[in-house]
């Protein structure tokens, strides 16, 4: 039976003996009949029909015949859904991995390669620096197949692109940093006071490290790898941080860890800083060599081993004079040639540049070296940290004080306070103002362990006995010293009444004159003193002006 509408469509009932609804009667016209008997039989469930051209001349306009029953969209998503869970097991055959447990390494190495390729510096440390819930996700991963070659897996997943610069050395990194993630401990475990796995052999994981990182050092010395300076910074940062808690954990007396790790990254500075090419800074390996040099001196500093900072020093001095020279050429100013470098990481070099002088009782500049005073360098330090790093702050003040002490130049109470230094500096500030030398030296001895630990005790004690001596004599001047005096000649003090206030300020009835009389010879030599001994009266004769014989300490120290 047929149903022939008025623009001569045919519609044909379907063979099966289910009745086929149509809407609108049985006049049905147009497509949009057509259309909307299509839509019709969907949603009744039944077979849907098919648009079908005639065949004879003499039969005009198209008919609807129905195909065979096909499964509604609801009655397919399950078919669809079996057939998406098979693909990435036909991935996973393809390239010999279970990627039904392989999501996490997957994710991972995509992220990898497509910082890798687009050199997106921020992207690829990202992919570096992986949590620990991550870590454990990729080493899950990767234990599936513990005896993989990762290095030619990743030469397949990460090919080497047809740059002439490029090389596999990337892609021995990337190896070398999944076997360390396959077998060992997340590095923040390393520390004492985390709870690493009980079976962590730490001194596999940093020689595993130290291998990841002599891959990323050799990476970087590849040209045009600028942007690789801040994964450099990770891996660098990581291998010290490891090296220190093994050693720790480990051998805290010798300390091989640090020791290798420092002979390191001391060599990976001298390779940035010799970077000769004549470009800013910062577009040259020169801009990884703060960041190096900072690094070192902090394995240097823990291995109470000053001396070989100087090699790192040469490094950064030639780096800045390539960047001062490059600046000057360009009509640029650049004096101190670090413009280029992070306030971070200058803040962190002048740190430990004021450091390592004080360390070698460097106070004052010598006439053959460029280099300024300790103090300078620690007060830069200290003037731009931000109020953010409050911690770093106070630790810059540390040495700050310390080195301002030795100078007689006294830190206001309200400073102590406020960064909790008062009760070490707070009393042997007061001491050493007032010339009390035996409660300055109990006051060095109290805090001993604290200085030593800094590195400051031996230097203050040494230092500031001239100040004490120096103070001492002054305060019995003030004392000593009136109008009538001051109208008739040269200040003066007699060498006996110096001896009485030093026998109670030493808290030392042994002393005799000729000891005080040897005391001020050595003040006067050495410039703390302006005047001289008279031996045939016992007094000593001192310059007339404002500061009456005793100039500012750190005047001494400027000449």
């Amino acid at each position: 039976m047929r149903l022939v509408s008025s623009l001569g469509l045919c519609v044909a009932r379907p063979t099966d003996a289910r009745p086929l609804v149509w809407p609108a009667a049985s006049a049905l016209i147009g497509f949009r009949a057509v259309r909307a008997a299509v839509r019709a039989s969907r949603a009744s469930g039944h077979a849907q029909p098919t648009l079908v051209k005639p065949k004879a001349k003499s039969q005009k306009g198209w008919k609807i015949e129905p195909t065979a029953a096909r499964p509604t969209w609801k009655a397919r998503q399950p078919e669809k859904s079996q057939m998406r869970a098979a693909l990435p097991q036909r991935q996973a055959e393809a390239t010999g991995l279970d990627h039904s447990v392989m999501a996490a390494l997957q994710q991972h190495i995509a992220a990898v390669k497509r910082a890798y390729f687009s050199q997106d510096a921020h992207a690829l440390l990202a992919a570096f620096r992986i949590d620990p819930g991550t870590f454990g996700a990729i080493q899950a991963d990767l234990n599936r197949d513990p005896n993989r070659d990762l290095s030619a897996w990743i030469l397949g997943q990460i090919p080497v692109s047809a740059s002439p610069t490029d090389s596999e050395r990337f892609q021995s990194l990337v190896a070398d940093f999944l076997a360390y993630v396959r077998d060992h401990a997340p590095l923040s475990y390393a520390s004492v006071a985390s709870q690493a796995p009980a079976m962590a052999d730490w001194d596999r994981a940093y020689d595993a490290w130290a291998l990841v990182y002599s891959r990323a050092s050799a990476f970087f010395s590849l040209p045009d790898t600028v942007w690789f300076v801040s994964s450099l910074r990770f891996f660098a940062s990581s291998l010290v941080t490891l090296a220190m808690a093994v050693d720790q954990r480990t051998d805290a007396v010798q300390k091989r860890k640090t020791t290798d790790a420092a002979g390191r990254l001391s060599k990976a500075a001298g390779m940035a800083g010799n970077d000769r090419s004549q470009a800013r800074g910062s577009e040259t390996k020169r801009a990884a060599v703060l960041m190096l040099a900072n690094l070192s001196f902090k394995a240097y500093f823990k291995l109470n081993n000053t001396r070989l900072c100087e090699t790192v020093l040469g490094s950064v001095e030639n780096a800045l004079k390539l960047n001062r020279t490059f600046a000057a050429n360009n009509g640029q100013n650049d004096e101190s040639g670090e413009q280029c470098y992070s306030r971070a990481d200058r803040v962190t070099y002048r740190y430990y540049l004021g450091r390592l002088r004080l360390f070698q009782h460097n106070i004052r500049a010598d006439s053959t070296s460029s280099l300024l005073q300790a103090s300078t360098h620690l007060r830069w330090a200290f003037d731009n940290c931000t109020l953010r790093n409050l911690r770093n702050k106070r630790a810059i003040l540390i040495p700050l004080v310390a080195t301002y002490l030795i100078l007689g130049r006294y830190p206001e109470p309200a400073l102590l306070e406020a960064s909790n230094l008062s009760q070490v500096y707070g009393p042997l500030t007061f001491y050493l103002k007032s010339g009390q030398a035996a409660a300055a030296m109990d006051e060095l001895d109290r805090h001993m362990d604290w200085l030593r630990f800094r590195g400051l005790y031996l230097i203050l004690r040494e230092k500031l006995q001239i100040s004490l001596w120096r103070n001492l004599a002054r305060r019995c001047l003030a004392l000593s010293y009136g109008p009538a005096q001051a109208a008739s000649g040269p200040p003066t003090l007699r060498v006996d009444k110096l001896l009485s206030a030093a026998r109670l300020a030493w808290r030392d009835p042994s002393l005799q004159p000729s000891d005080i009389e040897a005391i001020l010879a050595s003040l006067i030599d050495q410039g703390f003193v302006k005047g001289y001994i008279l031996h045939s009266k016992g007094v000593l004769v001192l310059q007339k002006g404002p500061h009456m014989g005793f100039p500012p300490i750190w005047t001494v120290f400027n000449p």
